[in-house]
C-alpha cells in the first residue's frame, strides 16, 4: 500500500520539523517544558518512521512492537511536557497505566493475538491522554486566550480522532484521510502549544512591565535612560515633579541641557570618562535648573546595557532629590561661620557686612541686607546686591506727611512703611499665610501680592520697590533684642521658590545669633561709653573749674560795668552822642554776662529754678520770637504732641534750648526753607538702648527739632557738642549753643540724639524724664508794667566795694532807703542802730569771716519779719553750699541788670510775712 507510505512519510516530515521547532525554543529560552515536547515530538517521530518499516516488512513483530512502543512513550512524555508547561504534578497514574499497557502490547503482539488486542488498549490510552490533555488546557488559568482554547479543543478532537483509529484504520478508502486528519491534528496542536507559550510569555511580560511601571510611579526617584550619545529616550513622569518638565519636555534632550552652564560643562566631563569606560556610576551630585529658574541638586546613579550583540546603548539609572538634604548641609556650614564672624571681630558692622556675604554667596541669594535701629529709623546698616535707587527710595522706613514732619501712631511711635515696617512693628496679621509664627514674611512669588487690594495686601502700604526690581522671592526676618524687634534680615532673589519652612526658620536662627550679638556688643558699648562719659566729664569738670573760677569776678566786675552803664542810660538823654556809647558798652557787657552763663550751662554750674511745667506751652509761649529768630524766608511748624507729660525744669532753659536749636536751624537752611518742631512722650527699656545707651530706662518727654537744611556728615555729628566748636565762620558763632544745649539736658537727667545726612537735613531729639507729682500750672501772661519802686528801708551787704557802690545807686535810682555796709559784722552793727526798722536784707552769700546765711539769721533775731533776698557771682554748685538755692529762699544771680533788680527786690517785699524754711 505505497499510500500509507507517502502519507506517514509526509507526516514523519511535519512532526520531525515541530521537533526541531522545540528544540531551537528549547535553546533560545531554556524552559523545561520545551525540551520535554522536543523529547515527545522527536519520539513521535520515530513512531512514524517504525510504521513506515511495519508496512515495509509487514511479517517483523519487533517493529510493530517499537512502532506501538513509540506511540506510548510519546503519549507519556507529550502529557508529562503539557502539565509541566500548565504547572500540573507529573501523571503518576497515566505514567504507570501506559507501561502496563506497553507490556500488554509486547506480549499481545509476542504471542501473535489478533492485532486489534494490541490496537484497542494503545489507541483507548491515546484516546484518554489526548482529551485529558484538551480539557486540562481549557481548565488552565493562566492559559485563557484564544490559542489556547483553540488547542485544547483540538487536543480533544485528536483523543477522539485516535479512540476511531482501530477501527477505522482498517477501511481502505479512509485510511489515508484518517492520517491525513491525525497529521494535521498533531502539527496543528504543535503549533498552538508553541502560540500558547508565546500568549503566557506576552502576558507575563505585561505583568512585568506592569509591576516595574507600578515601582516606577511609587518611587520617589527619577527613572531614566539615555542612548550611546546621552540622549534621553526614556524619563519617568517623576521629573515633573523634581525639575518641573513633562516627560515629553525631557525626551530628546540631554541631561547637560538641564544644568547651569558652568555646572554642565564639569559634569559632561565627568560623565564622558565614566561612559568611555562604560562603568556603572553611583551618586553624581548634579546641579540642575528647575523650569521655573530654581536650582535643584540630584544625585544620580546610572548603569550601562547593552544590545543582543553586546554593543553599547547607553545607560539606565535614576535621579534622586538632595536639594534639601544639601541645603540643611550648607545652612549648618553657613550657621557656624555666622556664628564665627559674629565671635570674632568687635566691629558689628564688618561683622554683619560677612554675615551677608556668606548668604548671599552659599546661599545663593540674589541680594541680602541687614536693618537695624537708628533712633527711631531702621536703615540698612549693610547690604549687599540691592539696587542703589532701591536703596534710596528704601532705606528710611519712616512715612512722613505732606509737610515733612513725621507721622505717628496714637501711642506717640512712628509710623513706619512698608513691609519692613510691619515685621519690625511686629504688627502681623495672625491669619495671614505669608507670615511664620516667629513673624517672619516671605513669599516665593511676589508677584500674587500685585493682585491685592490695599485693606487685602500684607503690608497695608502701596509701596512695593521689590516688586517692582523684579524680586519673585524675598523674606524678611526679625532681629530680636530680648523682647524687642530691633532690625531685620531681608533676603531678595529674582527667582520663584527660592524660600522653604526650613530655610526661613535658618534665618531665625541667624537673626537670633545677631540679636545675641547685639547684646554682647550693648554691654561692650556701655563699657566703652562709660569710658568716654568718665574722660568727658573730667574734661568737662577741667572747664566747669575754669569757668566757676573766673565767674565770680567777672560776674562781679560784668555788674559794676552794667549796673553804671544803666544808672549813665537812665540819666542821659538819647540824643547825646554819649547815649549810643553807653548802650553799645551795656550791650557788650549783657553779651559776656551770657558767655558766662552758657558757660556755665556747659559745666552744669548755672544757678536755675526748676518748675513744673508743660513743654508744648512753654514753645507755644516761644513761637513768636522764634520766628523772629530765624526770619520771614522759613516756614516754623508746630505739632506738640497729645497729652504730653509734665517734666521738671527751669523755663529759662527750655527758652535757651530753643533758640539755640532754632538759630542753628536757620543758619543750616540756605534761602527757604522748614523747620519743624515736635513733642511727644516715649518709653525707654533696653531695647532701645542698644544703640542709646546714654540713655537711663524710664518715661521721657522728647521735642524734636527738624530742618532742610544742608545737614552734616557723621565727622562733623561726633563733635557739634564740643565746647567751642563751631563749623560757621569766624565771628559768625562762639561754639557753645550745642554745648550749652548738651549741658542742660546733662543737668537735667535727659539725653539728647542728632540725625543728620549731608544735603538732606538735620533732626534734633532732646529727651527729658517724665516728672511725677505735681502738674505743671497754666502759663500765665506778664502785664506790662513800669520798672517797680518803693520807699522802704533795704540793709545791702556787699564786701565788694564796686558792687556794692552801683546797686546802692540802683536801688536809691528807684526810691528805696539804701543801708550800705561792706561787711557782715558792720551790718549787725547798723541794724542794732538804726532803729526806724529795717525792710529787707540784701546780701552777697560768701564774705569773709561770716557768709549771707549766718548773717540772716542773726538779722531774724532782732527782726522776726525781716525779708532776705540772697546774691552772688559764684557758681550754683558752690552757692548751694550755703543752702541759699533751697525751695523757698529768694535769690538773684549776679550780674544783674536794673529791671531784673527792681522786679526782684519788689517781689520779695511783696510777700506776705512767712518764716523762711532756710531758718526752720
Amino acid at each position: 500500500m505505497p499510500w500509507i507510505i507517502i502519507a506517514a512519510t509526509a507526516t514523519t516530515s511535519s512532526v520531525f520539523i515541530l521537533t526541531l521547532v522545540n528544540i531551537y525554543l528549547y535553546f533560545s529560552y531554556r524552559e523545561r517544558f520545551m525540551k520535554i515536547w522536543a523529547y515527545a515530538w522527536g519520539v513521535h517521530t520515530f513512531r512514524y518512521l517504525f510504521l513506515i518499516g511495519s508496512e515495509l516488512w509487514p511479517s517483523s513483530r519487533i517493529i510493530k512492537e517499537i512502532n506501538y512502543l513509540f506511540i506510548i512513550a510519546s503519549a507519556i512524555i507529550l502529557l508529562t511536557g503539557t502539565r509541566v508547561f500548565i504547572g500540573r504534578p507529573t501523571g503518576r497514574k497515566e505514567n504507570l497505566i501506559g507501561v502496563l499497557i506497553a507490556i500488554w502490547t509486547i506480549y499481545s503482539i509476542s504471542s501473535s493475538m489478533p492485532i486489534m488486542t494490541a490496537m484497542i488498549p494503545i489507541f483507548a490510552f491515546l484516546s484518554y491522554t489526548y482529551i485529558h490533555i484538551g480539557i486540562q488546557l481549557l481548565k488552565n488559568i493562566e492559559s485563557k486566550g484564544v490559542a489556547s482554547r483553540i488547542t485544547g479543543w483540538l487536543f480533544i478532537l485528536w483523543g477522539i480522532h485516535q479512540a476511531d483509529y482501530p477501527f477505522l484504520r482498517p477501511i481502505e478508502w479512509f485510511a489515508p484521510w484518517g492520517f491525513l486528519i491525525g497529521g494535521v491534528l498533531a502539527t496543528t496542536i504543535a503549533l498552538g502549544m508553541v502560540l500558547i507559550y508565546f500568549e503566557r510569555t506576552h502576558l507575563a511580560l505585561r505583568a512585568k512591565e506592569d509591576r516595574y511601571e507600578q515601582l516606577i510611579e511609587s518611587s520617589h526617584n527619577w527613572i531614566w535612560e539615555v542612548n550611546a550619545e546621552a540622549v534621553y529616550t526614556f524619563a519617568s513622569a517623576h521629573v515633573k515633579g523634581l525639575l518641573g518638565y513633562t516627560p515629553e519636555e525631557v525626551l530628546g534632550r540631554t541631561p547637560f541641557d538641564l544644568m547651569p552652564e558652568e555646572e554642565a560643562t564639569h559634569i559632561r566631563e565627568i560623565f564622558g570618562a565614566i561612559a568611555a569606560r562604560r562603568e556603572p556610576f553611583h551618586r553624581l551630585e548634579n546641579t540642575n535648573q528647575h523650569k521655573d529658574g530654581r536650582l535643584v541638586v540630584l544625585e544620580t546613579s546610572g548603569v550601562p546595557f547593552y544590545d543582543g550583540n553586546g554593543g553599547f546603548c547607553g545607560y539606565r539609572g535614576m535621579d534622586q532629590d538632595i536639594t534639601e538634604h544639601k541645603q540643611a548641609e550648607i545652612r549648618r556650614d553657613v550657621s557656624k561661620q555666622v556664628l564665627q564672624a559674629l565671635n570674632e571681630t568687635h566691629d558689628l558692622k564688618v561683622s554683619l557686612e560677612q554675615v551677608i556675604n556668606l548668604l548671599k554667596t552659599d546661599m545663593n541669594y540674589d541680594a541680602v541686607g541687614i536693618r537695624l535701629q537708628e533712633g527711631e529709623d531702621y536703615p540698612y546698616l549693610v547690604e549687599s546686591g540691592l539696587p542703589k535707587d532701591l536703596l534710596i527710595k528704601e532705606n528710611s522706613l519712616i512715612e512722613h506727611n505732606p509737610e515733612g514732619g513725621i507721622c505717628r501712631h496714637e501711642d506717640g511711635s512712628v509710623c513706619l512703611v512698608c513691609t519692613c515696617g510691619l515685621v519690625i512693628t511686629g504688627r502681623v496679621p495672625l491669619d495671614n499665610p505669608l507670615f511664620t509664627p516667629g513673624g517672619s514674611f516671605w513669599t516665593n512669588d511676589s508677584s500674587c501680592l500685585l493682585h491685592l487690594s490695599v485693606d487685602q495686601e500684607p503690608r497695608h502700604n502701596p509701596r512695593n520697590e521689590c516688586i517692582h526690581h523684579k524680586y519673585a522671592s524675598f523674606a524678611l526676618v526679625p532681629i530680636r533684642y530680648k523682647d524687642k524687634i530691633v532690625g531685620l534680615i531681608q533676603c531678595n532673589d529674582h527667582r520663584k521658590n527660592r524660600f522653604t519652612m526650613e530655610s526661613i526658620q535658618h534665618l531665625e536662627g541667624i537673626a537670633a545669633y545677631i540679636g545675641s550679638a547685639l547684646m554682647r556688643k550693648w554691654y561692650e558699648d556701655e563699657r566703652i561709653n562709660l569710658e568716654k562719659q568718665l574722660h568727658q566729664a573730667q574734661r568737662m569738670e577741667s572747664v566747669g573749674r575754669l569757668a566757676g573760677g573766673v565767674a565770680h569776678d567777672f560776674n562781679n566786675m560784668l555788674g559794676v560795668i552794667i549796673g553804671h552803664t544803666s544808672l549813665g542810660l537812665m540819666e542821659t538823654d538819647s540824643s547825646q552822642p554819649i547815649y549810643n556809647h553807653l548802650q553799645e558798652i551795656n550791650s557788650a557787657a549783657e553779651r559776656s554776662a551770657d558767655l558766662t552763663r552758657q558757660l556755665l550751662a556747659f559745666a552744669r554750674k548755672q544757678t536755675i529754678e526748676p518748675k513744673v511745667l508743660n513743654v508744648n506751652d512753654a514753645i507755644t509761649d516761644m513761637l513768636k520770637m522764634l520766628q523772629r529768630l530765624i526770619g520771614e524766608d522759613i516756614q516754623l511748624n508746630y505739632k506738640p504732641g497729645a497729652q504730653v507729660w509734665p517734666v521738671m525744669m527751669d523755663p529759662s532753659q527750655v527758652d535757651q534750648i530753643m533758640a539755640n536749636l532754632c538759630v542753628n536751624a536757620r543758619d543750616a537752611i540756605h534761602g527757604v526753607g522748614t523747620i519743624v518742631i515736635e513733642t511727644g512722650t516715649i518709653v525707654v527699656d533696653d531695647a532701645y538702648r542698644i544703640n542709646h545707651s546714654e540713655a537711663g530706662p524710664g518715661e521721657y518727654v522728647w521735642i524734636t527739632v527738624s530742618d532742610n537744611g544742608c545737614g552734616m556728615d557723621k565727622d562733623t555729628s561726633a563733635h557739634i557738642f564740643e565746647p567751642f566748636f563751631t563749623t560757621k565762620a569766624p565771628g559768625e558763632g562762639t561754639g557753645l549753643g550745642l554745648s550749652t544745649i548738651y549741658g542742660i539736658v546733662k543737668q537735667n537727667n535727659g539725653f539728647i540724639n542728632v540725625y543728620s545726612e549731608p544735603e538732606q537735613g538735620t533732626t534734633f531729639t532732646i529727651c527729658i524724664p517724665r516728672h511725677i507729682g505735681a502738674q505743671a500750672l497754666p502759663p500765665q501772661k506778664d502785664a506790662a508794667m513800669l520798672l517797680p519802686s518803693g520807699d522802704e528801708t533795704i540793709l545791702l551787704v556787699e564786701d565788694e566795694p564796686a558792687i556794692l557802690a552801683m546797686t546802692t545807686a540802683l536801688l536809691m535810682n528807684q526810691g528805696y532807703n539804701v543801708l550800705p555796709v561792706c561787711s557782715p559784722i558792720e551790718a549787725i552793727q547798723v541794724a542794732h542802730q538804726h532803729k526806724n526798722g529795717i525792710d529787707l536784707l540784701m546780701t552777697d552769700v560768701i564774705m569773709p569771716k561770716m557768709n549771707g546765711k549766718d548773717l540772716a539769721q542773726n538779722l531774724k533775731m532782732m527782726y522776726p519779719n525781716l525779708r532776705c533776698l540772697f546774691m552772688s557771682g559764684y557758681t550754683a554748685d558752690i552757692i548751694a553750699q550755703h543752702g541759699v538755692l533751697d525751695k523757698g529762699i529768694d535769690f538773684i544771680q549776679k550780674p544783674f541788670p536794673l529791671p531784673t533788680l527792681a522786679v526782684k527786690v519788689r517781689e520779695v517785699l511783696d510777700l506776705e510775712t512767712h518764716e523762711s524754711p532756710l531758718f526752720s
